[in-house]
């Protein structure tokens, strides 16, 4: 399956949107009501936000994939992450296309970037219940960063890439 990543412009935020809404949705019952309806207004509010760049993944031009890179983790709206280091959010796959590398493919593209940039460090949240992305994330060497971590709350990871 062929995999190709672009930025996203202005007229596919609400197709992004719309997809890691659909995406999470397996995830609906781990939360009260108000709690998840709290995470997707930060999800729109991530997606729409001028702030970092939306990448999507398309397989033979259909919507597969979406992730936010910011090359500058101070502005993903998450965490007290240092200067000089990358972030990303919203990592979100269509039901349809999981389990063919397109997460993955997103994510590499994520640290693609940031090394193009000089950037040697990536941070990241995730849930504890996020199984599929947090074996991409370990498998592609990010670790746990506990100092990041509230409790109860999302698990902080880092990715620090060699020279």
């Amino acid at each position: 399956m062929e995999v190709s990543i672009r930025e996203a412009r202005q007229e596919d935020q609400d197709r992004a949107e719309a997809l890691v809404r659909a995406a999470y949705a397996e995830f609906r019952p781990e939360f009260p009501e108000e709690i998840w309806q709290k995470w997707m207004e930060n999800v729109s509010r991530a997606v729409h936000a001028p702030e970092g760049v939306l990448l999507l993944a398309e397989v033979a031009g259909e919507l597969a994939g979406v992730v936010k890179f910011y090359p500058d983790a101070r502005q993903s709206g998450l965490g007290k992450w240092p200067a000089g280091a990358a972030s990303m959010r919203v990592l979100a796959v269509d039901p349809r296309f999981r389990g063919h590398g397109v997460g993955s493919r997103l994510v590499e593209e994520c640290l693609r970037r940031a090394r193009s940039l000089g950037i040697r460090t990536i941070y990241l949240y995730t849930g504890e219940f996020m199984h599929a992305a947090r074996r991409i994330y370990e498998r592609l060497g990010f670790v746990r960063a506990p100092e990041f971590e509230k409790t109860p709350g999302p698990l902080a990871y880092r990715l620090t890439m060699a020279e």
